[in-house]
């Protein structure tokens, strides 16, 4: 945790006295320490709810992975999943040394400013690719994530060229501009001038934190997703957060993850341009089952993408090895909404995309999306049985 320090402060006195010497008072001007004394509703009288933050019903968000990370809750029942994989330790570690170095900043900053939702909103609402766009803390999968967009949009059959690719930084919580528009925003409800004074907050804590390396952190950027929706004047995107990026390749799959990543929640823009995700489900009586649904389609898809000799054309093996983590991060709350299915299930979808990609080697052609559609519903009960021994 870090210590508040003895300040040198310079006085010019009006009585004749020039000079600079050790104060062991307080400083003038609050500093973030003693405005982290009362918290944030008993200055400002807003309370901010994370249950409240979210979208109108008819906008879709595919895959929040800070969710499923930090709030999975394990139920044994009929399944075999695991609660740990090597991603999501490094990522709690991550968090962990935060909540345990600088606990005051983490409350402030997690607990009540929900900051670590401010770089979501800020991609999904504001921005748009009329602008540059970056991936990677530094930049350093730029390249290779624009040409998976290119490649991933070539092959499947569906209209893309309205989906934008973009970047989610950390770093934007230290324009105060842009994190007060957020906070300001229909999602947040925050009036504006508290929403100013938020955004000062959040800048001066993630600048002053010797943890959070000025916002270059998986706790505001451990996430990726697919949106579209016909309510808001927003348009489709798919949306790469530098936190999720970095996790796969601290585990060791820089080579992997990008492409994989992408080709899921591309597949969910296949879903909302063809509709499945107004299928019918059989036996499904939960929004959890449904988006389990959804969830083992798109991991499907994308095994079938990255292995298919005309999509991804990348190693099979290699691809499997990658999954075995990924699909991990999916979670094992078989109540939660955003369910993805256990790891175990979404293995089995994946090895459906790869048993259909090796026929179409032999074939030399790509299927239709409807026509892959097709193939998982006929699958789909197999990859759900239970599994438990």
């Amino acid at each position: 945790m870090r210590r508040n320090h003895v300040l040198a402060t310079c006085l010019a006195l009006a009585l004749g006295t020039l000079g600079c010497q050790d104060q062991t008072t307080e400083p003038t001007v609050p500093s973030l320490g003693s405005k982290l004394e009362r918290s944030v509703q008993s200055i400002t009288g807003f309370r901010l709810q994370r249950g409240k933050i979210k979208l109108p019903a008819s906008a879709r968000m595919s895959d929040q992975y800070i969710a499923d990370a930090t709030r999975r809750a394990i139920d044994p029942g009929d399944y075999v999943c695991s609660p740990n994989t090597p991603v999501t330790d490094w990522y709690r570690a991550a968090v962990g040394e935060v909540i345990t170095e600088e606990p005051e900043i983490f409350d402030l900053l997690y607990n009540q400013l929900l900051a670590d939702l401010v770089p979501t909103y800020d991609a999904l609402l504001f921005q748009t690719d009329d602008t540059p766009q970056y991936f990677g803390y530094n930049g350093e999968y730029t390249r290779i994530m624009l040409k998976t967009e290119r490649d991933v949009k070539r092959f499947w059959d569906i209209f893309s060229d309205d989906i934008q690719l973009l970047g989610m930084h950390g770093t934007m919580l230290l324009d105060e501009e842009r994190v007060a528009a957020v906070y300001s925003s229909f999602v947040f409800g925050v009036p504006p001038a508290d929403a100013a004074f938020f955004a000062s907050l959040v800048a001066d804590a993630v600048a002053e934190s010797e943890t959070l390396n000025g916002g270059n952190h998986p706790l505001f950027s451990f996430n990726a997703f697919a949106f579209s929706t016909d309510v808001l004047p927003i348009p489709d995107k798919i949306v790469m957060g530098d936190g999720i990026l970095a996790g796969y390749e601290a585990v060791g799959f820089e080579d992997v993850a990008p492409q994989a990543v992408y080709a899921h929640e591309f597949a969910h823009h296949i879903q909302f341009e063809n509709g499945y995700f107004d299928d019918p489900v059989p036996g499904a009586t939960t929004v959890a089952e449904l988006t389990r649904y959804t969830e083992l389609m798109a991991d499907a898809m994308a095994a079938y993408y990255l292995t298919h000799k005309r999509g991804g054309a990348m190693n099979r093996k290699r691809v499997e090895q990658f999954l075995e983590v990924f699909f991990q991060i999916g979670d094992c709350a078989f109540s939660n909404d955003g369910h993805h299915g256990t790891p175990n299930q979404r293995m089995a979808a994946a090895q459906l995309g790869f048993d259909v990609a090796d026929q179409a080697r032999k074939q030399g052609h790509i299927l239709t999306s409807e026509q892959f559609h097709d193939l998982f519903v006929e699958a789909y009960p197999d990859l759900v049985a239970p599994d438990a021994p």
